[in-house]
């Protein structure tokens, strides 16, 4: 069964899509890294990896609220 969305249901943007697949990347590669390498550099790096993972999905949340804002304000709240 095909469901359809209503107005008030959002869908993600390619931004939103874009962030998330660039966490997840990064979290994965951080990840694996940590796991498989050794070494003062391979730490380094795989600590790097999961901050930039981190910097994005935080982006994704603030992304998120301000799209919702934007939403709100079109609507001619306020």
């Amino acid at each position: 069964m095909h469901m359809r969305q209503n107005e008030t249901t959002s869908r993600f943007t390619s931004a939103d899509r874009l962030a998330v697949c660039i966490g997840c990347v990064a979290l994965l590669a951080g990840l694996l890294v940590l796991a498989l390498a050794h070494g003062t550099i391979a730490s380094a790096s795989g600590i790097c990896l999961l901050g930039i993972s981190g910097v994005a999905f935080v982006a994704l949340v603030f992304l998120l609220v301000g799209e919702s804002e934007d939403r709100h304000y079109g609507k001619g709240a306020l």
